[in-house]
């Protein structure tokens, strides 16, 4: 095979004399030693590891199911957070003693806290705390702590703190505008210069509704008047969402 070959070109080169890989790679492993002990008549040695797999016995990575990547432009770490939240409880065990360096028994008395009140999710959370901590870093579990409470628990004050990157970061497929406040501007009037609705009549159908929030609350009255502290954060920052998932970062000038 390629990777045969690939063993034997590193061995020649850098006399790379072992190969580490999952357990499923043990073919292309075997077929590498055998390669390198036929043509250089030296021994190389293959160490496979357990696959790391989902409770429906598929692996995690690219191969398989949602890739995770390390690489944060590729998964960002309110990705990588919100994937190890939606781990089943069954798979919480194993992840914890795989993925974090927690000591044993801590992990075993963050399962019975959890088990005592699943709701709270609390393992859950240990996860996908110290995943992305090993991962992204300290400012990485912040911003996927910040990016949960603002967009699952509709925290306003969390988002009146982020600067424009930073909200930017959390709504990475949000549209960014920026925009002149003008006195008096109402919400329908608003919401035509962004561009969230085609026409005004969509705009009037679709806000009596209720699918149009701005920074996390729904609102209906067309007619209402934009303030700063209430429609405007103290980020100079709007956040407006139509329907479920279509966002919309505003900023004032």
């Amino acid at each position: 095979t390629f990777q045969a070959y690939d063993w034997l070109k590193l061995y020649q080169d850098a006399e790379c004399l072992v190969q580490l890989g999952g357990s499923d790679q043990m073919g292309n492993i075997v077929s590498g030693q055998d390669l390198i002990s036929r043509i250089m008549d030296k021994q190389a040695f293959g160490i496979t590891l357990p696959l790391l797999l989902s409770e429906s016995g598929n692996k995690f990575g690219k191969s398989a199911g949602t890739p995770v990547w390390l690489n944060a432009t590729k998964t960002s770490p309110f990705d990588i957070y919100q994937y190890l939240l939606r781990r089943p409880d069954s798979e919480l065990d194993r992840l914890l003693k795989s993925l974090t360096l927690l000591p044993l028994g801590e992990i075993a008395s963050t399962l019975k806290k959890h088990f005592d009140k699943p709701e709270g999710r609390y393992a859950h959370h240990k996860l996908a705390e110290n995943v992305t901590l090993l991962v992204h870093g300290e400012e990485g579990v912040d911003m996927a702590e910040k990016s949960t409470n603002i967009l699952y628990k509709g925290d306003v004050n969390t988002l009146a703190q982020l600067d424009v990157s930073e909200a930017r970061s959390v709504f990475q497929q949000a549209d960014y505008i920026q925009l002149l406040y003008e006195p008096g501007i109402s919400l329908l009037d608003f919401a035509l210069k962004i561009g969230c609705f085609k026409s005004e009549k969509d705009a009037l159908r679709i806000m009596a509704a209720g699918g149009f929030y701005l920074n996390q609350s729904r609102t209906t009255n067309p007619e209402e008047v934009i303030v700063h502290g209430v429609h405007i954060l103290n980020n100079g920052i709007s956040l407006v969402r139509v329907g479920k998932k279509h966002y919309y970062i505003v900023e004032w000038t």
